[in-house]
């Protein structure tokens, strides 16, 4: 079985994964990169982003790459190239698989046209799969997208383990909890809930590059908006709390954030519901899931604060809980698995 996995990431961030997929007898996968991860800090910046989910798979399309099944570790890669392949009626050369799927319907004249475009890509013989990290979003989507939930595999997400790598690193502060992210965050919930905090002299740093605070940000918070890719590990490895509070708990975010926090021993606080404590949180042993009151949420945060054996504990548990489900590797053998399972049930079909 010949897989290509199309990513717009650096190769070696995602080898381990591509690892897992060949530990299954006969398996051959190579990582063709495009890279598009710029960042969203601007719109001229987005821009070339937007036009990069079009012309790499594109350029792909045009070259006519021979392999069994391709898999779009970029979602867009793998819609995309669903997309050319309907557009131009080729002939079905390869299975194609979504990794990572998310949707969310737009509002307005542009989300009509989203929706429609999604509906283009996906309702089709060329995308065979997609995967979610959550059997909720799963019926969100059949309902949003009018697919079948057969199109679907349900898995978590992983992330390579860089923990020797980055547990001893510093960083110029102490004493903080961090939260980062882009999509789907409610930051200003965040800040509400942060008020109240009992503990003195703890600071709450946000980083992320899209954020911007509806609010004048309170003494003890710190929003930085430079830093990315991995300059985020020594702020993770350092900090006391990852917090990771979620808008939407429906839709699939939040993922990479929590496992870089669990890899690194860290107790991690979502909010809930969501598809991260659906998917990932034992509450109490390898994280804490909290409702989204503010006097709840930051009355059990303080406690968390003042309780570093509690913590400590818990951060064992994640990394041991990250070990044993969550490793980028041993997602790889998963997909190597279930793809090889689905496609001889279709070809018997």
């Amino acid at each position: 079985m010949k897989y290509i996995l199309f990513t717009d990431s650096d190769k070696e961030e995602i080898r381990t994964f591509s690892e897992g997929i060949e530990s299954l007898a006969d398996n051959n996968c190579t990582i063709y990169v495009a890279r598009s991860d710029y960042g969203q800090k601007n719109k001229f910046i987005n821009l070339l982003r937007y036009i990069k989910y079009f012309f790499a798979p594109f350029i792909f399309f045009t070259k006519r790459y021979k392999c069994d099944i391709l898999l779009g570790w970029q979602q867009f890669y793998a819609l995309n190239l669903a997309f050319f392949c309907r557009l131009f009626h080729t002939k079905k050369r390869y299975k194609i698989v979504a990794l990572n799927f998310t949707y969310k319907r737009k509002k307005g004249l542009l989300g009509t046209i989203y929706h429609k475009y999604m509906k283009y890509c996906i309702n089709n013989d060329y995308l065979d799969l997609m995967h979610v990290p959550s059997f909720n979003y799963v019926e969100n989507c059949c309902k949003e997208l009018n697919i079948s939930p057969q199109k679907f595999i349900v898995r978590g997400f992983g992330v390579p383990d860089f923990f020797e790598k980055w547990i001893h690193t510093k960083v110029d502060c102490s004493n903080y909890s961090l939260s980062i992210g882009r999509s789907n965050r409610d930051f200003d919930f965040l800040l509400t809930a942060w008020n109240k905090i009992e503990t003195s002299n703890h600071q709450l740093i946000i980083i992320s590059d899209t954020y911007r605070p509806k609010q004048k940000l309170p003494n003890n918070v710190i929003l930085k908006d430079n830093i990315i890719g991995e300059e985020q590990f020594p702020w993770i490895a350092n900090a006391e709390l990852v917090i990771i509070p979620i808008k939407d708990g429906t839709i699939c975010s939040g993922d990479t954030v929590l496992l870089n926090s669990m890899m690194l021993k860290k107790t991690t606080v979502v909010t809930t519901p969501s598809t991260l404590q659906e998917m990932y949180i034992q509450n109490g042993y390898n994280g804490i899931a909290i409702e989204k009151d503010p006097v709840v949420f930051s009355r059990q945060v303080s406690e968390l604060l003042i309780n570093n054996e509690k913590r400590e504990k818990i951060g064992e548990q994640a990394r041991e809980s990250f070990l044993k489900n969550f490793s980028r590797y041993a997602m790889g053998k998963f997909f190597a698995e279930s793809c090889l399972h689905y496609f001889e049930r279709d070809d018997k079909s």
